[in-house]
């Protein structure tokens, strides 16, 4: 009866055991880890001064990240497709890789990266004054990828364990030839040849993330930039970017996010640029590119699942240029479903008056649908 018993616990042990056994093979990390998207745009928009009133405009794009680690290499790459189409208009189509890079890490503190990347630098959502070596954003999709430049990357990393956390140093070389970083050869070097470096210090302070970032061009004018932000509590949280162009011009921005207890997330951000153009200059200009003016605001509100529709959230979005009152608002709606499919619908408008910046867009309103599968 004894070694029934005894047999009966052991059986029984082994049972459980069994049910809380780990599969490593399961849990082991990948070498290789691959996401992106397929989206689908379509604009149904409404033309100003044209006999053609209306106009569809049909975008297609695919993006594929793609990642591959081996001992102290890691190998990045991160390519998107897009065909674009306008009847009677346009129809090109166009592949870039956003990022595609060699990384060595050599330990913990050091590392090496040699190839296009996009840095990201700064902490606003819609504009970065100290972005230095990143291509703008596009305001309608901040969040949008954006394609890189080719550099050379060294990084520090150290962390502590007081009221200094973590300390970060980027050293980042970036030439500049029109064979090479043409867009930067263009729009920073006045097509001159250059060698531009970029010196970034990072430090976790006081649980506030602080940027100090310095940027030398061999063509260019030199830059200074210093970003911070910082979390006042869990739901509330505030940044800002000051940039000064040497014996040329300076731009800051200063931003919260705020959550509420009903999940409505409000965002907003103020930007001043002291070379954009006053009221007089905009009538004047045919510049068709974002943030021409001096200084904007711009707000987004998302209402996370109203009347408790799942999935779902609204949302609506403001950009008022302050120098002549001309604004872009967005209402919008989105769905997300469970196979990883998420809708987007909007409607946009540009309203004010002919000679303003927003009032004299080629196109006055839009239906914006957006369809994208993640994977």
């Amino acid at each position: 009866m004894l070694r029934l018993a005894c047999l009966f616990i052991l059986l029984f042990s082994t049972i459980k055991a069994d049910e809380y056994d780990f599969d490593m093979s399961a849990i082991e990390q990948k070498s290789y880890e691959y996401s992106g998207y397929i989206r689908l745009d379509n604009k149904a928009q409404q033309l100003q001064n044209d006999t053609k009133n209306h106009q569809n405009y049909l975008h297609l794009e695919a993006l594929l990240n793609f990642s591959y680690n081996y001992e102290i290499f890691k190998v990045y790459a991160s390519n998107i497709v897009s065909y674009d189409y306008i009847e009677s208009k346009t129809s090109k189509n166009d592949s870039s890789f956003n990022d595609l890079y060699l990384q060595t890490q050599f330990n913990t503190n050091h590392s090496f990266l040699l190839g296009k990347e996009s840095l990201g630098w700064g902490k606003g959502y819609f504009f970065n004054p100290v972005a230095f070596f990143d291509r703008p954003k596009d305001p309608t999709q901040p969040t949008q990828a954006r394609e890189g430049f080719v550099i050379a990357k060294y990084n520090y990393n150290k962390s502590f364990s007081n009221d200094l956390q973590n300390i970060s140093f980027d050293f980042v070389y970036l030439p500049s030839k029109s064979s090479i970083n043409e867009d930067y050869y263009k729009r920073v070097t006045n097509k001159e040849d250059a060698s531009n470096i970029a010196m970034r210090l990072y430090l976790l302070l006081y649980d506030t993330d602080i940027d100090l970032i310095y940027n030398y061009s061999s063509q260019a004018s030199n830059k200074l930039g210093i970003d911070f932000s910082n979390n006042i509590q869990t739901n509330f949280e505030i940044h800002g970017e000051y940039a000064n162009i040497i014996d040329s011009g300076y731009s800051y921005l200063f931003g919260m996010r705020y959550l509420t207890d009903f999940e409505l997330t409000i965002i907003s951000e103020y930007l001043y640029r002291s070379m954009g153009l006053t009221k007089n200059e905009i009538e004047d200009s045919t510049l068709n590119i974002p943030f021409i003016a001096k200084n904007y605001t711009i707000t987004l509100l998302t209402q996370k699942e109203p009347f408790s529709w799942l999935y779902s959230s609204i949302y609506y979005k403001n950009m008022l240029n302050i120098q002549d009152y001309s604004m872009q608002n967005k209402f919008g709606i989105t769905y997300a479903f469970k196979n990883n499919i998420n809708i987007d619908l909007s409607y946009n408008i540009n309203s004010g008056t002919s000679s303003s910046e927003f009032g004299k867009k080629q196109v006055e309103d839009f239906l914006w649908l957006r369809l994208t599968w993640n994977f």
